[in-house]
This record gives C-alpha cells, sequence and structure tokens, in this order.
C-alpha cells in the first residue's frame, strides 16, 4: 500500500532534478556562447592591432611570436600560460597589498592600481 506513494514521491524527486539540471545544461550552454562571442570579438581587435603595428613599425610575425615566447617564459616555462602576476606592494611601507585594493591598509597610501594586465 505503501510503495505506491513511496515510488511516486521519489518518481516527483527525479522529475525535479531532471529539470533543474536540464536549467543548469542551458545556463552553461548560453553562458559558452557568450565566452565565445567575447573570444572572438577579442580575437578580431587582437588581429586588427597587430596589423596597425606592422604597417607602422615594419615588424613581422616572427617579432610577434619572439614576443609572445618572452611573455610565456616569464615563469620559467614554455607552456603557452601566463605567470600569475605577483602581489603588490605599497610603495610607502612595502607591506604587500590585496587585490585591487585602493588603499594601502596599514598606512593609508592610495595604491596605484593601473596595471592593465594585472591577473
Amino acid at each position: 500500500m505503501f510503495l505506491p506513494i513511496l515510488a511516486a514521491g521519489n518518481a516527483m524527486k527525479a522529475e525535479a532534478a531532471a529539470a533543474a539540471a536540464a536549467r543548469a545544461a542551458n545556463e552553461s550552454t548560453s553562458s559558452t556562447r557568450q565566452l565565445e562571442r567575447e573570444v572572438n570579438r577579442l580575437l578580431m581587435i587582437t588581429e586588427a592591432l597587430w596589423e596597425i603595428i606592422q604597417e607602422r613599425e615594419g615588424l613581422s610575425d616572427e617579432h610577434l611570436v619572439a614576443k609572445i615566447d618572452e611573455i610565456d617564459f616569464r615563469d620559467g616555462a614554455l607552456d603557452g600560460r601566463l605567470a600569475k602576476t605577483p602581489p603588490t606592494k605599497c610603495s610607502a611601507c612595502n607591506r604587500t597589498l590585496p587585490k585591487r585594493q585602493p588603499v594601502c591598509i596599514y598606512c593609508g597610501l592610495e595604491a596605484d592600481l593601473r596595471d592593465p594586465f594585472a591577473r
């Protein structure tokens, strides 16, 4: 007598879990598509900037490849990954600043956080 009720309850829980998983999958797919659009846009911007630099400065693709390798090797490995930016030190008290903290929490000096490539 209780077995059909228990089975129905389990089926409802399974259906709810499946629906939640489907929603999460749809959200992930949407996020992935957005990231792909952003990456493609950045690739076009990068290519356009490189072509402008080539035209104005007379540089070759070999120059670019050498610079890419130089940046890649800053962490000691040619692995296609960027090294993390080391922690920023306060110029007044030389203590480590929390990431993107505009004011030193130790001495109150305003930090210079203008590094556009900080990771």
